[in-house]
């Protein structure tokens, strides 16, 4: 009993030491349905946890391999059976510790991780979620997303970004006992920054800044790949009105990859589409020349934004001329068009702005503050 007691106390001080309001429970790797895996440590010292009870030392000779059985996890260590449990943690107090993820499977997932892992098993497959730092988690996100940029005030900015969405959506999946997963849903995330580590020097000198609107409330930062030389409020596409997300007159992205797009239709096709959005015979294809941001259709109340999404157009932002029987669609920009243009952000920064006043140019009437933490 005492001994249990002791091992209760110390377990309680590495998670103590380990997880502070400053960390976040991120889900991994559940697209590959994992069954079996290895972990293997990589830096720092590590203790396994397993059902709160039972401690094992692991270091970076051992090899732990984890298999799914039932509802429950069975665990070997330099394959010697250990025990079979219902959750297991791998715990370290050392922030700057990391650890090897390898998904035993036909094409084999290998992932490092900073910080802790969380095992149980959820429907027959590991549910694995890794606590981690806010900063390292931003880190990972944006080697994640993109990797290879080397302006230091452009990735400042996706740290600002990135950790504002963090803080914004802290209860995002709540119900299902972490904060953010890994996937597209909340913010791409493969493990530890590794390769660029210029993006660990422009999280670092950010600090915990994140964009306050004039509420004092973190902003939904959002953004989109080109804004066509314009972006738009908010409400013309979301129907919601935020100070922060005003449309601003963009000229540096005007040479983007993305600046430019043209797509034809057959008009008859076009011709029974707007009279089936309509519900009545439209005889009139529309055509239009000037480049005004518009919501709908100057002809009738077709939105643009169900014509991006029904012809798979790259922007809302187009002029419709006809030639030789065929509409065609010239464009400009790529994505929703509120928030930040990321190809005019990357050439402002390439243009010596600092990221605070990048951020400030497409974020309209916000604050850029260190993020206070609640202390329990």
């Amino acid at each position: 009993m005492f001994k249990k007691y002791i091992l209760s106390v110390f377990l309680l001080l590495l998670i103590l030491n380990g997880i502070n309001a400053k960390d976040i429970q991120v889900s991994i790797l559940g697209e590959y349905n994992p069954v079996q895996l290895n972990l293997a440590i990589i830096s720092g010292d590590y203790y396994i946890s397993l059902d709160d009870e039972k401690i094992l030392k692991v270091d970076n000779a051992d090899n732990v391999r984890l298999t799914a059985i039932g509802t429950k996890v069975s665990v070997e260590k330099n394959g010697q059976f250990m025990a079979l449990v219902e959750n297991l943690q791998l715990i370290s107090s050392d922030s700057l510790s990391s650890f090897k993820i390898n998904i035993i499977r036909a094409n084999s997932k290998t992932s490092i991780y900073p910080n802790s892992l969380f095992v149980s098993v959820k429907n027959g497959t590991f549910r694995l979620i890794n606590s981690v730092g806010i900063n390292q988690y931003v880190a990972g996100v944006i080697e994640s997303e993109i990797g290879n940029v080397k302006n230091i005030e452009l990735l400042k900015v996706q740290a600002v970004i990135s950790r504002s969405y963090v803080l914004r959506n802290l209860d995002k999946h709540k119900a299902e006992g972490f904060q953010m997963c890994d996937k597209v849903h909340c913010q791409v995330y493969h493990g530890k920054c590794r390769f660029n580590l210029l993006i660990n020097q422009a999280v670092d000198s950010t600090g915990y800044i994140v964009i306050f609107d004039d509420l004092n409330e973190v902003i939904d930062a959002v953004f989109h790949a080109n804004c066509g030389g314009q972006t738009i409020n908010s409400e013309d596409l979301w129907s919601k009105s935020k100070s922060y997300l005003r449309a601003v007159s963009d000229t540096f992205c005007s040479a983007g990859k993305q600046a430019n797009w043209q797509k034809e239709i057959a008009k008859s096709e076009w011709l029974q589409y707007l009279s089936r959005k309509t519900g009545q015979r439209i005889e009139d294809p529309c055509l239009f020349a000037d480049w005004n941001r518009r919501t709908q259709l100057p002809c009738c109340s077709v939105s643009l934004k169900d014509i991006r999404t029904d012809w798979k157009l790259r922007s809302t932002l187009f002029i419709i001329s006809e030639q030789d029987g065929k509409i065609v669609f010239n464009g400009k920009g790529f994505g929703h068009g509120v928030g930040m243009c990321q190809e005019g952000a990357i050439n402002m920064a390439n243009n010596g702005y600092t990221y605070d006043q990048i951020i400030k140019f497409y974020y309209t009437n916000i604050h850029l503050f260190p993020y206070q933490f609640k202390t329990e």
